[in-house]
Formats: C-alpha cells, structure tokens, sequence
C-alpha cells in the first residue's frame, strides 16, 4: 500500500501524512477519548495534512468502538495486533483480526494497516503464510498493510539483513492489495531499547536492498538528533535524519555506507526541507524522488502530534 503524496513540493512530499497518531501508548498514553479529541483536533488544525493515522492496539477495540459512540465522522486506524506478541501463534493472530473486524464495522472507520511485534526470528515462514492468508481472506480486494517487527535488545536479535530478505521473499507471493513490509523501533523507555545509529542504519540500507516498505515507531518526537528534550536529555534519533536518509538512497543521491552519517547528523543547520528540495549538506532529492521514496519509507508513530509539530514550527520548516 503506498502513501500517496504531493509531487509538487519537496516539503510536502515529505512531511505529507508523516506522523502516525500513537497517543494511546506511552509517555503520553492517553485515555480513549482525549486521545480520540487530540487527533480530531489534529484533523482541523492548519498541519492536518502531517497527520496520519490513529494507532490503536486490539486489545482495545471495544473501548474504542464505545468512545466512538454516535460518531460517524472519517478516522483511519492502524491496529495493532498485541495479543500475537504473547504467543505468535495463528490462533491469537486471529483472534486479533475478529477483534479488527468489529471496528471495521463502525460507520467513518478504515483499517488501513496492522502491526505486530512477533517472535521466532529467524521468521517463520508457516506462521507468516498463515498470518497473511488470515488477512488476505478478510480484506480481498481493500488495500491493507502489515507491518512486522523485529526485536532488538542492545542489538538485533537477528541482523536486518536476515530478517527483511525473509520479508522480501515472502512479499513475492502477496496479492498486490496486501502490503507486507516492516516495522522498526528507534527508542523507548526499556534499557536496550534504542537502536545505535549503527544499528539503525543498518536497517534502512538492508530494507533498501531488499525493496522492503517500513514504517518506524517509538522516539522519534523531534527533527533531529542531538536536540534537547523537555527532559534535557540528548534525542537519539531525529525523524527528519532518518527520512531524509531513506529518501536520499532511495533517489540514489546517497550511498549506503554514509546513511550511518546522516543519521549521527546533530546540527539542524546540515539540512535543508523546502519546496524546492530537501537536502542534508550537498545530498539533495527534489520532490519527485521523495514522493517515491515515500512508498517505502511510509510513516513514523508518535504518541505525540504536538511535539514534532511545533519543532517543525520553531525551526521554520512549518510555518
């Protein structure tokens, strides 16, 4: 499924629904209807075209369906599919998918993606087969994504490599409406839960050569790394580092052994997003090339619109 964006601005092509609405989750980890307020306030504010979906996991659908309510106005969802992560098993994958399909049911919903965090690396390939028939035989001809995560604890649990060349030859027998790709975490609140640039770096060039889409979650709340938090630490990882990376290799502007460069990139004053073209020092893509781009580096979760907005704002990239 690819994300459909602007052509004609480098800017929008990549800000255009950039920022997937993860309120739900911690740090913020808001109840059902504030977080449901805060992303329809995101909807009508002047930057409701950074805005994409509202992130919610399946264990929560009821409460979200009862939060809904008489409300009818459109809401995409990307569900995640948090009981498989306790067993991985085709059973609770499934049990899952019932639970998406009472939401699915609501008047204004779209389930546009599914996520899940399962174990079994190297993959196993039953259990995906599996997964992906269950999918495939509730959305037949509707454009679906499933993002799959890997583990990472101080490390890979599994080189990227490995792991998105699996993917990548899984995705040889998916339907065209069915978009495997993958999911990688760039911090959290767990010790060993943020991958080094390193690390990171080896994710997006692997995913690079294995044609593999991706969406990122988790620590990415402000533009770039090295800025300071509300907590004065040190950001690890900067949203727009990493995007900028993917789209340049992707363009074929940047090399594979100088994404680990951009990613370290700690002064703001290195990049340049514009309409005309967005830049890190003399690498340059121009709208086109990260609009194509976007169909594999797809969107970034963050339990936070506000944030990445307003250091968007502050830093005259949004006006």
């Amino acid at each position: 499924m690819a994300t459909a964006v602007s052509t004609d601005s480098a800017k929008r092509a990549l800000l255009e629904r950039l920022i997937d609405d993860a309120g739900l989750f911690p740090p913020a980890a808001l109840a059902m209807r504030p977080a449901l307020r805060a992303h329809a306030r995101h909807a009508e504010s002047a930057y409701w075209w950074v805005a994409g979906r509202f992130v919610i996991p399946a264990s929560r659908v009821v409460e979200f369906a009862a939060a809904r309510s008489l409300e009818t106005a459109p809401i995409e969802l990307s569900v995640i599919l948090d009981a498989a992560a306790l067993g991985a098993k085709g059973d609770t994958v499934r049990a899952d998918l019932e639970r998406v399909e009472r939401v699915r049911a609501l008047p204004g919903v779209t389930v546009s993606s599914l996520e899940a965090r399962l174990p079994n690396l190297p993959l196993d390939e039953a259990l995906t087969a599996r997964i992906i028939a269950d999918i495939v035989e509730r959305y037949p001809g509707t454009e679906i994504a499933f993002w799959y995560e890997s583990a990472y604890d101080t490390g890979w649990s599994t080189p990227p490599d490995e792991w998105l060349a699996a993917i990548a030859s899984a995705r040889k027998t998916t339907p065209a409406n069915l978009t495997f790709g993958a999911k990688v975490r760039c911090g959290g609140e767990r010790t060993g839960a943020t991958p080094s640039v390193t690390d990171l770096a080896a994710f997006v060039v692997a995913a690079h050569a294995h044609d593999v889409p991706w969406k990122a979650t988790a620590g990415l709340h402000h533009p770039f790394r090295g800025l300071r938090g509300v907590d004065g630490g040190v950001v690890p990882h900067g949203f727009l580092n990493l995007f900028i990376a993917a789209a340049a290799l992707h363009a074929g502007a940047l090399e594979p052994a100088r994404v680990a460069d951009v990613l370290a990139e700690q002064d703001p004053l290195a990049f340049v997003v514009d309409p005309a073209h967005a830049a890190w020092r003399e690498v340059r893509v121009e709208a086109q090339q990260i609009a194509a781009a976007r169909e594999r580096c797809v969107a970034f979760g963050s339990c936070s619109f506000d944030e990445p907005v307003n250091d968007l704002r502050e830093l005259g990239i949004l006006s």
